[in-house]
This record gives C-alpha cells, structure tokens and sequence, in this order.
C-alpha cells in the first residue's frame, strides 16, 4: 500500500486492499506493519479531522508476525488456514468500508458535483485594517500554510523535543486561544503544560498549575493589550529546555500596574525560559515558564521613564544579521552543518563569566564588529570598543565582588541562552539608581549567536523591576505616578546680524526638587549624591 495522499481516502484504500487481498494470489498478499502509519499530506489541509494524540499512529498487523509483513498464504499452508485468512481479509474490509461512510468522515468525502470547501477565515483584529491587496496575499498565504495546523511541516520534524512542544504549543495558542471554550483549552493546554507547573515572570507574578497560567498572564495580558502581533527573532532549545526571544507589536489599551493606559502602540521586548523534562507519563510537558518584558522600555516609550536616559540608541531590537530564518536558527539547517552546540556553549559562558564577574577586555570573545541589543537605561552598542566603554566599565564600577550564577540555559548550534544572576555589592550607583552600599542579585536573560569562535551578536534583557525592589524602590508606583512639573527659568540672550550669539540660563532647582517631594538645601547640608534620589524623580 502507498501512503494515501488524504486522510480521509485511507479507509477506503484499506478497504480496497483487503478486497484485493481476498481475491488475487494470496502469496502475493501483505498486511501493513506498524512501521507503514498513515500520516496526512502535508500538502493538504485538514478537513475536520478531530486528533487526540500528537499524530496518527494507528495501523494493522497480524498478531504474532512482530510488526513484520506476513504473507497470507505460502506452499506450507493448508486449505483451511486459507479460508480463514480469506475471511479475516473480507471482514476487516467491510468494517473498513463502513468506515467511509460513519460520521464526519462521510461528510468530508469529495462527491461528484459536490460544492468545494471555501478556506475564509476571519482575520485576527489586528489585520482588519489592512488594504486589501495585503489582505488577499495573507489569507491565500494562509490556506497555503494551513497544514502547520493540522501537523509539523516536515522542516520542523527534525527539531528537539522542547522546541517541538513550544511550537506546537504557540502554534494552538495563536490560533485558538481566547475563542475555544474552557474544557477545549484546557484539553489542548493538558497536552503542553504539566499540572504542576510553575509560571514565573516579571510584571504577572508567579503562578502554579495551567489554570494559574491563565489568569496570571493571558487574562491580565490581554485585558492590558488587547491587540497584539508578535514577531519571534530567537526560537532554540535541546532536548529539555527551549527559548524563545521576541517583539510585540501591541496596542496598549488597559490600565496594568497602576499606570493609566496610554492607548498607543508600543514594542513589547520579550523573552521566555521553559524547562520541558519527560514525565510520568511519557510525554515532553512544561514545567517551568519564566517570562519577562523589558518594561522600562515600555515606560520610556510612553513617557513615563523610571530610568536615566543612555548615552546608546535605546529600544531597537532585530533579529540576528544571518540567513538561520526567523526566527532563528532553523534545526534542519544547523543539523545538516553540523554547527558544533558544544563549542559555542564553553564559549558564551567564557565571554559571560570574564564581562560580568571579571576584568577581562571584550574583545577576547566578542567579534569587533559585535552588536548587542541592550536593555532601556543601557541601549544599542555596535564594536567593542563601544560595549566595554558603555556597557561593562559602568557596571563593573558600580559593583565588587560580582559573581554570576546560572539558572537556565540551552544551546541549538551556535545559538546560545543562558536565564541566570548577577551578584555584586555597589561601591557606587548604577544607571542613576541609587545603589551604593546595597548587595544586590540581578536577574539577566541571555541570548548570543556565535560564528568563527567570536560571539556576534548578543541580547539581553534586565529584570530591573526586581533590581528596583532590592533598593527599596517600587518601579510600577513610579512608573504610575510621572510627575508633572513646572520649571521656572530665566533666559538672558545677546543678538548680532539676525542671530542669537549667546545665551544665558539659571534653573530654580530648589523649586523644582520642592515639587518632586524634596528638600533640596537639607539634602545640600546632608551631602547627598543627586543621582541617588534621580531614580525616585
């Protein structure tokens, strides 16, 4: 038997088969083993097939043959064991047949002068706006991609089993999440999530169990950013742990966190962890979710900084400059090159263990074009000589004794992620924030690509709303209550030839340190820094 090119033709090939079988030469007769499933084409799209597993398994064989073929009949074999093999064929061909024509199956049969199905879906809201010439190449784009629905193109069969449960995972919750009832998603959910599971992030809270996951992220998400569209850059993991770094594109619609919604567009920043182990049960499932955004990014963009601004561009973030896919990397290709996961993983820990924890020069391990694609209060630093002046010199001199700790990590190829820790005491204070005198532990996801035994490419997002809390600050308050002010100046300028040559400018500090809540001479007589009261301004 051929692979049948429709799920819905199999039954009927069988059946046919069989029928086959019970007439023509029974030497020349086989019965299918377990090794011969039945897979849907990828070419075609699902046409009601309701799965309940990861994919179709199910095939016949003849008990005692061990899954090998076995011939119906041979010289050996007497009259009698042929008449019951033949009506074994026939009547394993007419419970087959009656297959054809039971329930959604018979409904989904082409029949001659039968209407075709029309694929018109209804566009997610965030497309409705789109001009049609956009929209018509989306949605034919769409019933051309359908079968990514139904089952894994066969690009992606390759990838390891974490990365395949998130993308399946991502792959429902994009197209099913919010419009499936509650005992669909939960079913859906049970097949990716493990009961226990632990959900950590920044901004929603820790949370157990999928339900907590739910009404930890999804509802308050939602209910914030109604509209959003994201754009994965970095999707990579092994065998158990997978990561993913990404962009949204969200409509800011609903108060979170105290602070007003602005009803703008903003970019989400994102990044996920997730530890996916074999249970009990035999399956990959999720144990372990974090999730941060980089919400000081988000503050900045809607006019409410918590941070000093950067000296480097802040909020741009893109995906890595290399033809791996978006995003990337794709695992067929970094199998089929052979991209050595192991080399590339002593490497990045080298280069994070020398910035972080010591004193060495970047461009021990970084490429001197390097580009990394900081946090907000740090930015966008391109060569090293631009990374070790503005990105590491601060750091390493606001802090001693600092130690990184490990928390999460996995490499696909020259991709590597690494969820871990910070730690340091301030001598002095870091982006403004008052930090001098504090022991701190800073929260730090990783992600790099690594090429010819330098690091290229590097991302990396702060958990600066815990950093905030070690310090004494509340970074959502903040953020919430962006004081207004009024700034009283005085202004003396000289004119000449239909310019202004000079100018001169006096600023009432004491007025405007009474505004924000502060006593500007007693904090003069005290001998405070400014910059350690410049976070809580």
């Amino acid at each position: 038997l051929s692979p049948a090119p429709l799920p819905w033709a199999l039954p009927n090939r069988l059946a046919m088969a069989f029928f086959k079988g019970a007439l023509a030469s029974p030497a020349s007769t086989y019965l299918p083993s377990p090794a011969s499933t039945y897979l849907p084409s990828p070419a075609t799209p699902d046409m009601g097939r309701q799965e309940t597993s990861d994919s179709w398994t199910g095939s016949l064989s003849v008990p005692g043959s061990g899954g090998a073929y076995e011939p119906l009949l041979d010289k050996a074999h007497q009259p009698s064991k042929l008449v019951g093999r033949a009506l074994f064929s026939c009547i394993a061909a007419a419970t087959l047949a009656l297959l054809m024509f039971a329930g959604q199956i018979q409904s989904e049969l082409p029949r001659s002068g039968a209407a075709p199905r029309i694929w018109n879906p209804d566009l997610r809201v965030e497309f409705s706006t789109e001009p049609a010439a956009k929209t018509i190449i989306r949605k034919f784009d769409g019933y051309n991609m359908e079968e990514v629905a139904v089952m894994l193109r066969v690009e992606f069969s390759t990838e390891p089993a974490a990365k395949t449960i998130i993308r399946k995972f991502d792959g429902y919750n994009m197209a099913r999440g919010g419009r499936d009832d509650a005992a669909t998603f939960d079913a859906n959910v049970d097949q990716y999530m493990s009961p226990d599971m632990v959900y950590e992030s920044v901004g929603f809270g820790n949370w157990q169990t999928p339900h907590g996951w739910a009404k930890g992220e999804e509802h308050n998400y939602g209910m914030a950013f109604p509209e959003t569209i994201f754009t994965q850059m970095l999707f990579f993991g092994d065998e158990e742990i997978a990561t993913t770094t990404t962009y949204g594109k969200a409509l800011w619609k609903g108060d979170l966190f105290g602070v007003k919604a602005p009803k703008q567009w903003v970019t989400l920043r994102i990044t996920d962890f997730y530890d996916i182990p074999k249970d009990g049960t035999g399956r990959h499932r999720i144990r372990y979710n974090f999730m941060m955004i980089d919400w000081a990014d988000v503050m900045r963009q809607i006019g409410k900084p918590v941070l000093l601004p950067s000296v480097l561009p802040e909020g741009l973030v893109l995906p890595p400059s290399a033809n791996d896919g978006v995003p990337a990397p794709l695992s067929a290709v970094v199998q089929a090159e052979g991209r050595d996961a192991q080399a590339a993983r002593k490497l990045v820990e080298r280069a994070w263990r020398a910035d972080w924890a010591g004193e060495g020069s970047a461009g021990e391990h970084w490429d001197k074009e390097m580009t990394f694609y900081g946090p907000a209060g740090i930015g966008l630093a391109k060569g090293t000589e631009t990374y070790e002046k503005h990105v590491l010199a601060p750091f390493r001199e606001a802090f001693t004794n600092r130690t990184v700790e490990e928390l999460h990590s996995c490499c696909e190829g020259n991709y590597c992620a690494l969820l871990g820790k910070v730690r340091g005491t301030a001598v002095g204070n870091w982006l403004g924030l008052p930090s001098k005198g504090k022991k701190v532990a800073i929260r730090i996801a990783w992600h790099w690509r690594v090429d010819a035994s330098k690091v290229q490419e590097g991302w990396m997002i702060i958990d600066f709303p815990g950093l905030f809390q070690q310090l004494g600050l509340d970074f959502y308050a903040m953020a919430a209550e962006g004081k207004k002010v009024a700034i009283r100046i005085a202004w003396h300028w000289r004119v000449d030839a239909s310019k202004v040559q000079e100018g001169w400018m006096i600023i009432d500090f004491p007025g405007l340190f009474q505004q924000l809540g502060l006593d500007f001479y007693a904090m003069a007589a005290e001998g405070k820094s400014l910059a350690s009261v410049s976070a809580t301004a």
